[in-house]
């Protein structure tokens, strides 16, 4: 799982039939502090996330296609949760 920012929304006039009525949308990896780390990447949205918000991404293909309900599907990650907040604990 990663914590990632939704950045944009991506249009595909071509793709896979599995991705067919499927919003994806371009996220950008964040710490607990909200600070970037690593590459931004596309995936599958499949909890009506919005354009700024703190997502949680499942980023492991089969995980991935079984919260999708497509098996052998092109799939490699999901957003499966808004975040509200991050708290960290104080001894870290």
């Amino acid at each position: 799982m990663k914590l990632a920012k939704v950045i944009k929304k991506v249009i595909s006039t071509v793709k896979h039939p599995c991705l067919e009525n499927r919003r994806l949308y371009m996220v950008q990896p964040v710490d607990p502090y909200g600070s970037k780390v690593g590459e931004p990447f596309v995936t599958i949205d499949a909890i009506s996330s919005r354009i700024g918000q703190l997502v949680l991404v499942n980023c492991e293909g089969g995980g991935s296609q079984e919260v999708c309900g497509v098996e052998n599907a092109p799939i490699q990650s999901v957003i499966v949760g808004i975040v509200d907040k991050v708290k960290l604990d104080s001894t870290t």
